[in-house]
């Protein structure tokens, strides 16, 4: 070893590769809301489901999941 020589990292060759599930044990949930919403909350989420097209939303939604599917190497997008 050099004087002053500090590895920064493991001199050997042994595999360190963890072999068992890092979640291994544990057990997941949905996700579930830590309260009621407030009464603005209520209200604001009434207001906008008024002022949403949600065919349109939904329609915008599926061309971009196709465009998204088409995407070629550097962001470049296929036409169709």
């Amino acid at each position: 070893m050099v004087d002053g020589y500090v590895p920064s990292m493991s001199d050997t060759n042994e595999d360190q590769t963890r072999q068992d599930p890092p979640n291994e044990g544990e057990e997941f949930i949905d996700a579930q809301p830590d309260r009621a919403p407030t009464p603005d909350e209520e209200a604001a989420a009434e207001r906008g489901a008024r002022d949403v097209d949600v065919a349109d939303v939904g329609g915008h939604y599926e061309e971009m999941t196709e465009r998204g599917a088409n995407v070629k190497g550097e962001g470049q997008i296929e036409q169709n």
